[in-house]
């Protein structure tokens, strides 16, 4: 039985007929306001089933409060670790629970042309808020599935660092450590922090933050460290 997810909304619908495989799609009259959207629906209609239905029909299948109108079912892509394993820079979702932080953490990761393992009791990566919040990005990143002890194999084998975000400064100032090598760089639950089991196996690095804020945002850090990786290989080059 094939899985599906539901993209919801103009753009991620724009983006999911570019890269992705649709089941059939629906969508309301009043979405039919501009040439975009009349696009849209256009070049849908040429490729998959679509069927129009009353917006209050639209309201009850939708996730959103103020839908646009368009929704598409789309099928989950997963790729094998090893596919995700083929880029230089991997980042691992640990427990990460809020569907909006996985989503953004997504959308960085693809705009630094990362791969992403999703770990243990991270949330669902196909759920409605992280799929908005991914901003597209779902569609084209390579994203697996792992357990802890799979992670940690995998990145024996394919001679990965693996490092992870601790909550003091008793690491390394993550500036000051060495990412121009193949990294995995892990990212935990927003209360709790990274798994003991990841933890023991990792490189401990921390932001240093002397304003009052006690923490940042999962993926604020995310893309704080991120760009900060990519800023030393550009600058290695």
């Amino acid at each position: 039985m094939r899985k599906i997810f539901v993209a919801e909304g103009l753009r991620l619908c724009e983006e999911a007929v570019e890269t992705s495989e649709i089941e059939f799609g629906f969508y309301t009259g009043e979405f039919l306001k501009n040439e975009r959207a009349e696009n849209l629906i256009a070049r849908l209609d040429k490729k998959i089933p679509l069927y129009e239905i009353s917006p209050t029909d639209f309201s009850r299948t939708v996730d959103t409060e103020t839908p646009q109108g368009i929704a598409l079912v789309v099928r989950q892509k997963i790729f094998v670790p090893e596919e995700v394993a083929g880029k230089n820079l991997l980042i691992a979702l640990d427990g990460v629970r809020e569907p909006g932080n996985v989503g953004t953490i997504f959308r960085t990761a693809d705009a630094f042309d990362c791969g992403v393992i999703v770990l243990e009791k991270t949330s669902d990566i196909f759920n409605p808020k992280t799929v908005r919040a991914s901003m597209g990005a779902i569609f084209r990143l390579p994203i697996a599935r792992m357990t802890h002890r799979e992670f940690l194999k995998l990145m024996r084998e394919k001679n990965f660092q693996v490092t992870a975000t601790a909550p003091d400064s008793s690491a390394k100032i993550y500036f000051k450590r060495d990412f121009t090598g193949k990294n995995a760089i892990v990212f935990g639950n927003e209360a709790e922090g990274v798994s003991d089991e990841i933890f023991r196996a990792a490189e401990k690095i921390y932001i240093p933050m002397p304003g009052r804020a006690e923490s940042l945002n999962v993926s604020a850090a995310a893309a704080i460290i991120i760009s900060e990786v990519v800023r030393q290989r550009m600058c290695s080059n």
